[in-house]
Protein backbone atom coordinates (compact mmCIF):
# COMPACT_ATOMS: atom_id res chain seq x y z
CA UNK A 1 0.00 0.00 0.00
CA UNK A 2 2.76 2.44 0.95
CA UNK A 3 4.82 1.55 -2.10
CA UNK A 4 1.84 2.27 -4.36
CA UNK A 5 1.21 5.60 -2.65
CA UNK A 6 4.86 6.64 -2.89
CA UNK A 7 5.08 5.71 -6.56
CA UNK A 8 1.84 7.60 -7.32
CA UNK A 9 3.10 10.72 -5.53
CA UNK A 10 6.43 10.51 -7.33
CA UNK A 11 4.67 10.20 -10.69
CA UNK A 12 2.51 13.25 -9.91
CA UNK A 13 5.56 15.26 -8.91
CA UNK A 14 7.39 14.33 -12.09
CA UNK A 15 4.38 15.22 -14.24
CA UNK A 16 3.77 18.63 -12.61
CA UNK A 17 7.39 19.82 -12.38
CA UNK A 18 7.80 20.77 -16.08
CA UNK A 19 4.52 22.69 -16.00
CA UNK A 20 5.71 24.78 -13.06
CA UNK A 21 9.07 25.44 -14.67
CA UNK A 22 7.38 26.38 -17.96
CA UNK A 23 5.20 28.97 -16.21
CA UNK A 24 8.26 30.41 -14.49
CA UNK A 25 10.16 30.56 -17.78
CA UNK A 26 7.20 32.28 -19.46
CA UNK A 27 7.25 35.02 -16.81
CA UNK A 28 10.95 35.57 -17.41
CA UNK A 29 10.30 35.84 -21.15
CA UNK A 30 7.49 38.33 -20.52
CA UNK A 31 9.74 40.38 -18.24
CA UNK A 32 12.49 40.43 -20.88
CA UNK A 33 9.96 41.49 -23.53
CA UNK A 34 8.69 44.31 -21.31
CA UNK A 35 12.23 45.47 -20.62
CA UNK A 36 13.08 45.56 -24.34
CA UNK A 37 9.82 47.33 -25.26
CA UNK A 38 10.24 49.95 -22.54
CA UNK A 39 13.84 50.63 -23.53
CA UNK A 40 12.77 50.97 -27.18
CA UNK A 41 9.75 53.20 -26.53
CA UNK A 42 9.91 55.07 -23.23
CA UNK A 43 6.90 57.26 -24.04
CA UNK A 44 4.42 54.35 -24.01
CA UNK A 45 5.42 52.64 -20.77
CA UNK A 46 1.87 52.59 -19.40
CA UNK A 47 0.45 51.07 -22.60
CA UNK A 48 3.13 48.38 -22.56
CA UNK A 49 2.44 47.56 -18.90
CA UNK A 50 -1.31 47.47 -19.49
CA UNK A 51 -1.00 45.17 -22.51
CA UNK A 52 1.44 42.73 -20.87
CA UNK A 53 -0.37 42.62 -17.51
CA UNK A 54 -3.69 41.97 -19.25
CA UNK A 55 -2.33 39.19 -21.46
CA UNK A 56 -0.51 37.39 -18.65
CA UNK A 57 -1.92 38.37 -15.23
CA UNK A 58 0.06 35.63 -13.47
CA UNK A 59 3.26 37.42 -14.52
CA UNK A 60 2.11 40.89 -13.50
CA UNK A 61 4.75 41.10 -10.77
CA UNK A 62 7.56 40.58 -13.25
CA UNK A 63 5.93 43.02 -15.69
CA UNK A 64 5.81 45.78 -13.06
CA UNK A 65 9.35 45.12 -11.85
CA UNK A 66 10.76 45.09 -15.38
CA UNK A 67 8.94 48.30 -16.34
CA UNK A 68 10.09 50.18 -13.23
CA UNK A 69 13.70 49.06 -13.58
CA UNK A 70 13.92 49.57 -17.36
CA UNK A 71 12.44 53.07 -17.20
CA UNK A 72 14.36 54.01 -14.05
CA UNK A 73 11.02 55.40 -12.91
CA UNK A 74 10.62 58.21 -10.42
CA UNK A 75 7.99 58.10 -7.65
CA UNK A 76 5.14 59.48 -9.75
CA UNK A 77 5.80 57.12 -12.65
CA UNK A 78 5.97 54.16 -10.25
CA UNK A 79 2.50 55.09 -8.98
CA UNK A 80 1.18 55.32 -12.54
CA UNK A 81 2.72 51.97 -13.49
CA UNK A 82 1.18 50.31 -10.42
CA UNK A 83 -2.24 51.85 -11.15
CA UNK A 84 -2.12 50.71 -14.77
CA UNK A 85 -1.09 47.17 -13.85
CA UNK A 86 -3.79 46.91 -11.17
CA UNK A 87 -6.45 48.09 -13.62
CA UNK A 88 -5.26 45.49 -16.14
CA UNK A 89 -5.07 42.63 -13.59
CA UNK A 90 -7.19 43.57 -10.53
CA UNK A 91 -7.00 40.09 -8.99
CA UNK A 92 -3.23 40.52 -8.63
CA UNK A 93 -3.48 43.83 -6.72
CA UNK A 94 -1.58 42.77 -3.61
CA UNK A 95 1.15 41.04 -5.61
CA UNK A 96 1.64 44.05 -7.87
CA UNK A 97 1.86 46.42 -4.92
CA UNK A 98 4.36 44.27 -3.02
CA UNK A 99 6.56 43.82 -6.11
CA UNK A 100 6.55 47.55 -6.77
CA UNK A 101 7.52 48.27 -3.17
CA UNK A 102 10.33 45.73 -3.42
CA UNK A 103 11.76 47.40 -6.52
CA UNK A 104 11.09 51.04 -5.57
CA UNK A 105 10.89 51.36 -1.78
CA UNK A 106 11.12 55.15 -1.97
CA UNK A 107 7.72 55.26 -3.74
CA UNK A 108 5.75 53.59 -0.94
CA UNK A 109 3.57 56.64 -0.35
CA UNK A 110 2.52 56.81 -4.02
CA UNK A 111 1.81 53.08 -4.10
CA UNK A 112 -0.34 53.34 -0.97
CA UNK A 113 -2.19 56.30 -2.48
CA UNK A 114 -2.93 54.24 -5.60
CA UNK A 115 -4.16 51.32 -3.48
CA UNK A 116 -6.36 53.64 -1.41
CA UNK A 117 -7.84 55.12 -4.57
CA UNK A 118 -8.47 51.83 -6.37
CA UNK A 119 -9.53 49.74 -3.36
CA UNK A 120 -10.23 51.79 -0.23
CA UNK A 121 -11.04 48.71 1.83
CA UNK A 122 -7.61 47.21 1.19
CA UNK A 123 -5.98 49.64 3.59
CA UNK A 124 -7.69 49.39 6.95
CA UNK A 125 -7.69 52.66 8.82
CA UNK A 126 -7.37 51.12 12.27
CA UNK A 127 -5.84 47.67 12.63
CA UNK A 128 -7.81 44.61 11.62
CA UNK A 129 -11.28 46.04 11.76
CA UNK A 130 -13.88 43.42 10.78
CA UNK A 131 -16.18 46.13 9.43
CA UNK A 132 -13.48 47.39 7.08
CA UNK A 133 -12.83 43.91 5.74
CA UNK A 134 -16.57 43.33 5.21
CA UNK A 135 -16.57 40.10 7.19
CA UNK A 136 -19.93 38.45 7.86
CA UNK A 137 -21.97 41.46 8.94
CA UNK A 138 -19.03 42.82 10.92
CA UNK A 139 -20.81 45.98 12.01
CA UNK A 140 -20.48 45.50 15.76
CA UNK A 141 -17.25 45.94 17.62
CA UNK A 142 -16.25 42.71 19.29
CA UNK A 143 -13.63 44.18 21.62
CA UNK A 144 -13.91 47.68 23.01
CA UNK A 145 -11.14 50.25 22.84
CA UNK A 146 -10.09 49.90 26.48
CA UNK A 147 -9.73 46.34 27.62
CA UNK A 148 -8.53 45.89 31.19
CA UNK A 149 -5.56 43.61 31.52
CA UNK A 150 -6.30 41.06 34.25
CA UNK A 151 -2.66 41.07 35.32
CA UNK A 152 -2.70 44.77 36.18
CA UNK A 153 -4.75 44.49 39.37
CA UNK A 154 -4.39 42.42 42.55
CA UNK A 155 -4.95 38.70 42.38
CA UNK A 156 -8.55 37.97 43.39
CA UNK A 157 -10.13 34.62 44.10
CA UNK A 158 -13.91 34.77 43.90
CA UNK A 159 -15.44 34.66 47.38
CA UNK A 160 -12.20 35.49 49.23
CA UNK A 161 -10.73 38.84 50.21
CA UNK A 162 -7.83 40.11 48.13
CA UNK A 163 -4.47 38.50 48.81
CA UNK A 164 -1.70 41.04 49.20
CA UNK A 165 1.99 40.20 49.12
CA UNK A 166 3.58 39.79 52.56
CA UNK A 167 5.56 42.65 54.03
CA UNK A 168 9.20 41.66 54.22
CA UNK A 169 11.32 43.74 56.60
CA UNK A 170 14.67 44.96 55.42
CA UNK A 171 17.54 42.65 56.26
CA UNK A 172 19.83 44.31 58.79
CA UNK A 173 23.54 43.79 58.98
CA UNK A 174 25.13 42.96 62.33
CA UNK A 175 26.89 45.80 64.09
CA UNK A 176 30.55 45.65 65.11
CA UNK A 177 29.65 45.08 68.80
CA UNK A 178 27.71 41.90 67.93
CA UNK A 179 30.62 40.34 66.12
CA UNK A 180 33.13 38.40 68.17
CA UNK A 181 36.38 37.36 66.70
CA UNK A 182 37.82 34.02 67.61
CA UNK A 183 41.45 34.42 68.44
Amino acid sequence: MKATLYSALTACALVLTPALKADQADCLKVADAVKKQVEADTDNILKIVEKQAATSPSCSCEVVKAAILAAEADKDLVGQIVATAIEAAPEQMDLIASCAVAVAPDAVSEIKAVLAKLNPRALAKKGNDPAAASAKDGKTVIVGEKVKNPLDGPYLIPGLPPIHPPIVPAISTPSSSDVTLAE
